[in-house]
């Protein structure tokens, strides 16, 4: 089997490439007609393996739907001026709409004011935004999220003990960030109202740097050695988890993840990881142009369109049920 710890590499090295050819900009076409709605995606980075799949969901469905779509972002999330230029850049072209997922909620309101001033429809998808002024937020429910991992906590811990009980540690990204403070809320929800016995004993933030959550897992490892599992809020602190523990040979702890990296994949496949919470990016992307398109047609559209979440265990990963969710380029035939 592929060994998916190398993925990064690879995809970043194709990622930088593609940009030096094509300067951060895709199309699902070579040519538009007249009679073709153009709707620009706006995504957070071209790094991120996430934001490649919201990006080829959404081209797929442009194809289907016969919009002509331009696809554009900065490489990283840190490069917060470029994706307001972007921004700014594609109302001035005015096209019939623009999808974007914004990387901080205050930086595009004014340029989201600006759009809907002109009557441009914008659809926001997974980071909210300080103002009103768009027409659909469609994102993950990310305190569903934290809620999920809490009971898929409980599930592997009564593997193990016969009864959802133990000492857990989590590991956070970092503190602040919108989506990361629902999942926690989420996950302290659930421990409280429904599993008493499941006690944290140790939290930790990895401050947003990457590399940071292998060392606070090691160090969890050492400092609590009658510690029975571990739960890790994003695909940085989940990738970061397994390679802790696949450095150590460790498998007896009760582990769940958050999003699905290509290590926390592998650790799901080769026993680290009971389970790995996972949101839609293909769905997203592709949802984010049909409401595009629904939004220049005219009709009424709902202001917060959840784009689902899901819990993957290894059985889903033996019987082929969760190729849609961990491997979606080859499920629906993009690879």
């Amino acid at each position: 089997m592929f060994d998916r710890r190398w993925i990064p590499g690879s995809l970043l090295l194709s990622v930088m490439v593609f940009l030096a050819l094509m300067g951060c900009r895709q199309e699902t076409s070579e040519t538009t007609s007249d009679d073709q709605p153009t709707v620009y995606l706006i995504v957070k980075a071209t790094e991120s393996e996430f934001w490649q799949i919201v990006m080829k969901g959404a081209q797929h469905k442009a194809q289907e739907l016969g919009i002509h779509l331009i696809v554009q972002a900065p490489v990283t999330e840190a490069d917060l001026t470029k994706q307001i230029a972007i921004f700014e850049s594609a109302v001035a072209a005015q096209p019939d709409a623009i999808v974007v997922a914004p990387t901080v909620s205050d930086s595009l309101v004014p340029a989201l004011e600006n759009a809907a001033a002109q009557q441009l429809p914008v659809i926001v998808i997974d980071s909210a935004v300080n103002t009103e002024e768009y027409v659909s937020f469609l994102a993950s429910d990310n305190v569903e999220i934290g809620r999920i991992a809490a009971h898929k906590m409980a599930e592997a811990l009564t593997a193990r003990h016969g009864k959802p009980q133990g000492k857990i540690v989590c590991v956070h990204f970092m503190s602040g960030v919108g989506s990361l403070e629902e999942r926690k809320k989420g996950f302290l929800e659930i421990l409280a109202s429904d599993y008493p016995g499941i006690e944290i004993i140790d939290r930790q933030d990895a401050q947003g740097k990457q590399g940071t959550s292998l060392n606070i897992v090691q160090n969890f490892l050492t400092a609590h050695p009658d510690l029975d599992g571990i739960f890790a809020s994003n695909q940085n602190t989940g990738d970061e988890t397994v390679r802790a523990l696949d450095m150590q040979g460790k498998k007896d702890l009760a582990v769940v993840v958050v999003d699905a990296g290509p290590q926390e994949v592998w650790g799901l496949e080769n026993g680290y990881v009971h389970a790995v919470v996972v949101q839609k990016p293909w769905s997203m992307g592709a949802m984010g142009v049909e409401y595009a398109l629904r939004a220049i047609r005219g009709d009424k559209l709902e202001k917060f369109i959840d784009t689902g979440v899901t819990g993957i265990t290894p059985d889903m990963v033996t019987s082929g049920a969760a190729e849609e969710f961990l491997d979606p380029l080859a499920f629906y035939g993009q690879k």
